[in-house]
């Protein structure tokens, strides 16, 4: 293993051999890639078709590309969660951004879903009194919620709101005319959609959005022509792929993903999700090493398995600075769980969070391929905390993608968008009509 290769002398030959095992159950090879990228790319074809007889759940946005914004326009983000809503102002001239304004609210825990649309319209008035916008103003809403399906993040669900079921768009216009706020809502979108606008108002040749959060999503553009169930066959159309959805026999499923997929929320969905987003990387971690621990090969020293033991408290923002520095798994795991470690031990954990990432960033790269070769984009935006606090996978996935793609000479150009790009790409889309 070249994680351990230099420091092999420090572990046992029964725990070589052990990670040894591991890393080849995690193992995904070339010929695997290239398999599950013919798959995502006949799951995202079928899901064009009248029947839909797919794995995802496809579903076209028609999105105004073609009149440039302008005027003042407002975009609303809401969480899959309901925790945070996002508001921003934004002002254009010449289809420019010449001025943006922003604001995060945060719904207090405990509210009912009644009472959290009303929080909902209190904080679009907070925002609009605040900047002395009076005039009738257009508001796209952008919505960070799975098509059909519930989906509530396994960390926070405790606290989360359950939206799910129903018609968050027909109830904000409703509250908001009620309240007689001066906003026209002219637009709801996914926020997968909404990321998409936002990447193509800033560079026009993007065609795909794709988003590594707590859950795994993307859009892109695709010919009217291709989706049958549409009829139209001119122009293009926005598509929301639920990419996360994605099942095939070729997903390299371990008996720790079995175990993780058991014991969510949720069981049985979501597979590509659960083997590549931020929400589960750090949980199929913790659970390798509890394995670890119940075979008396990690934390002989002197171990608390109460905090370990628990589900989700392995954070996956942990794995990427114990993979750049084994020494922080000594801090980590000593600060967060009371465990006092050896060499050996932090040689272990930063093997486990790297064969777990490696993973993630070749199927994250084979899904990112699969949508670039169905969509002929020749840009990507890509965005998502997993990315944001993991450099090394991030890179990683990127020149997976490119790899598989250098065979069909279709190079993609890659870009990044920040944190708000939906909220940015309702409000465009909102100023577009």
């Amino acid at each position: 293993m070249t994680v351990i290769s230099s420091s092999a002398c420090v572990l046992s030959d029964k725990q070589r051999a052990r990670l040894s095992q591991i890393e080849q159950a995690f193992a995904v090879s070339t010929d695997q890639l290239h398999k599950i990228v013919k798959h995502i790319r006949t799951e995202l074809s079928l899901g064009l078709k009248h029947d839909n007889d797919s794995s995802l759940c496809m579903s076209p946005s028609f999105v105004h590309q073609r009149t440039a914004p302008s005027g003042t326009s407002l975009g609303m983000g809401i969480e899959a969660s309901g925790r945070r809503i996002r508001i921003t102002s934004v002002t254009f001239h010449d289809s420019s951004i010449t001025h943006t304004s922003t604001q995060v609210f945060v719904t207090p825990a405990g509210k009912s879903i009644s009472a959290f649309f009303e929080h909902t319209a209190f904080c679009l008035r907070e925002f609009l009194q605040a900047r002395n916008l009076n005039e009738v103003l257009p508001l796209g809403i952008t919505i960070g919620l799975p098509i059909s399906e519930e989906r509530v993040s396994e960390q926070t669900k405790e606290d989360s709101l359950d939206l799910c079921g129903k018609n968050v768009a027909r109830k904000l216009c409703d509250i908001f005319l009620r309240g007689h706020l001066p906003v026209r809502v002219t637009s709801v979108t996914n926020s997968a959609v909404s990321r998409l606008v936002a990447a193509r108002h800033a560079d026009k040749t993007t065609g795909i959005a794709a988003s590594f959060n707590h859950g795994v999503n993307a859009a892109y553009f695709e010919q009217l022509a291709n989706v049958e169930r549409l009829g139209q066959a001119r122009g293009s159309v926005a598509v929301n792929t639920e990419i996360g959805r994605f099942s095939s026999h070729a997903l390299p499923l371990t008996q720790w993903d079995h175990r993780v997929d058991r014991e969510s929320k949720h069981p049985g969905t979501r597979p590509l999700e659960k083997l590549v987003a931020d929400q589960y990387l750090g949980e199929i971690v913790r659970n390798l090493i509890t394995d670890l621990m119940d075979e008396r090969l990690l934390f002989t020293l002197s171990s608390n398995p109460k905090t370990i033991s628990t589900e989700y408290t392995f954070h996956t923002a942990y794995m990427a600075p114990i993979i750049d520095n084994k020494d922080n798994a000594a801090a980590i795991l000593e600060t967060e769980f009371g465990i006092v470690t050896s060499e050996a031990d932090c040689l272990i954990v930063r093997a486990l969070c790297d064969i777990v990432a490696n993973r993630s960033a070749l199927l994250s790269g084979a899904m990112l391929a699969a949508l670039a070769l169905k969509s002929g984009a020749k840009s990507v935006a890509l965005s998502g905390v997993l990315f944001d606090v993991n450099q090394k996978l991030c890179d990683d996935a990127v020149g997976t993608m490119q790899a598989l793609l250098a065979s069909t000479k279709a190079g993609v150009e890659v870009s990044f968008q920040h944190r708000g790009a939906e909220v940015l790409g309702a409000a465009i889309n909102a100023a577009s009509i």
